[in-house]
């Protein structure tokens, strides 16, 4: 035996026990370990309403049916609704398993899904750069999810995720070690970024439209020597996508709505003169003009504003000396992060219904045509008259039951067709007189009355 595998290292010092160096946090760690701890406590301060009362609603139904949920927003059929994502699922299997309601589960699922972000932009990040405080300065990019617990959220953080797979393997990291028995390189190292696009599908079909420009971006920019294998194993990718987003057993896919254009987030523009450096085949400047016009179809910004956000951070960590032009660079950039912070709206609290709900048993009907409250009902187990007042412009049956010009056997003809028990009423609605008031809110002024009388059976129609 050789004496060179016989030798080692001598070792000096406290780390000597230890057989090496002592371990040291990168600086991505500690401050995504800070923004983490930050964000959650304030995601937790701040009162959830309106989109969290839908998810709640999702997770309700999801918590007494899990495989044959009612509609979640009314006593309906909930067959096909795309509400039901693996997504939604899992955190429905949550709420029985823990007992938990569906308010607690959104809350809960803030911190989570910042972790899923962070983590899948510190890890795109140090694809395209392997400079230590590129991550830290990409930070602004989370803030373009809004709210912390929608599935939107999670969205994005799986689309980081596959963002950073798909750039790997377009630059060819690590292809030796995927050789399948068809002898073509990369087969298995193809299908996680497959798995992770049709999740984003899934759960939430506007990201996914932008997930899909930033995967043809880092394709088109880093792909070397295309031919029948390259082909193949982005093959399996796409086709590993659409058989996860086709087999998912609750609904279909449907076109997504569409969303505005996110112009809150204008400070991200700053990243152009980072983008016009980079070269026309990089990934990042591919990504944002394949984003713009995703963006300007109404499917969301999130590839472009990436793009933006992550060349404005690799242009600022590149190592010193700094050049008159980066110094420039620098202060333009540190002046318009501060004025984005400074033109951020603070909007208002909004008023939750606890005050409500309590009264309100799970399943019962409630009839309101404030949007905001229907929601948040819903959230806590209320079944609203149907459709409810997701769609544009409320239900006929809620408009004709709250005009002044409605009789009372007008009302009952709509209390018996969807057995309402309860009224919900802003300060411009009338209690009608076959309604007894329960609470009110000194807030908003609104009132909770209930519909006297035994709850009608429903119509059923032959």
């Amino acid at each position: 035996m050789s004496s060179g595998l016989l030798s080692r290292r001598s070792l000096r010092g406290a780390t000597a026990l230890r057989g090496g160096g002592a371990w040291r946090p990168g600086p991505y760690l500690v401050f995504g370990f800070l923004y983490w701890l930050v964000m959650s406590l304030a995601y937790w301060a701040a009162p959830l309403c309106c989109e969290a009362g839908l998810h709640a609603a999702v997770i309700e139904r999801l918590r007494v049916d899990l495989w044959h949920p009612r509609h979640p927003l009314a006593d309906l059929p909930g067959a096909g609704s795309p509400y039901y994502s693996p997504y939604a699922v899992a955190q429905g299997v949550f709420a029985r398993l823990t007992g938990l309601g569906g308010w607690e589960v959104v809350r809960l699922a803030g911190p989570l899904n910042l972790l899923v972000l962070l983590t899948g932009l510190g890890r795109l990040v140090r694809v395209l750069t392997p400079r230590p405080w590129a991550p830290v300065l990409a930070l602004p990019v989370l803030l373009m999810t809004g709210d912390l617990g929608s599935p939107a959220a999670f969205a994005v953080g799986l689309t980081l995720w596959a963002w950073a797979l798909t750039g790997a393997r377009a630059r060819n990291d690590g292809a030796l070690r995927y050789v399948g028995p068809s002898g073509l390189p990369g087969i298995a190292g193809y299908v996680g970024p497959g798995v992770l696009y049709g999740a984003v599908l899934l759960v939430d079909p506007v990201t996914a439209v932008g997930a899909v420009a930033g995967a043809v971006a880092f394709v088109a920019g880093w792909q070397r020597g295309w031919g029948r294998a390259v082909g193949v194993r982005w093959a399996v990718t796409a086709g590993v996508a659409v058989l996860v987003a086709a087999g998912w057993p609750y609904f279909d896919l449907v076109a997504p709505e569409r969303v505005p254009v996110p112009w809150r987030f204008w400070p991200a523009l700053v990243g152009l003169s980072a983008l016009w450096s980079r070269g026309r085949r990089d990934p990042l400047t591919l990504m944002f003009v394949l984003g713009c016009p995703v963006a300007a179809c109404g499917y969301g910004g999130i590839a472009g504003l990436v793009a933006l956000v992550c060349a404005a951070a690799l242009e600022l960590a590149a190592p010193r000396p700094w050049g008159a032009r980066r110094r420039v660079y620098a202060g333009v950039v540190a002046a318009v992060a501060c004025l984005g912070l400074l033109t951020v709206p603070r909007p208002a609290a909004p008023p939750t219904y606890e005050w409500a709900a309590r009264h309100i048993g799970r399943g019962e009907v409630v009839l309101t045509a404030d949007r905001h409250a229907a929601l948040a009902l819903a959230g806590f187990g209320a079944n609203l008259v149907p459709p409810g007042p997701v769609a544009k412009g409320h239900e006929p049956d809620v408009r004709a039951y709250l005009a002044p010009a409605s009789t009372r056997a007008d009302r009952a003809a709509v209390v018996r067709r969807h057995r309402v028990r309860w009224l919900l009423l802003t300060r411009q609605d009338r209690v009608p007189e076959e309604a007894v008031v329960v609470a009110w809110s000194a807030r908003t002024g609104e009132v909770l009355a209930r519909v006297v009388g035994p709850v009608p059976a429903p119509v059923t129609t032959r």
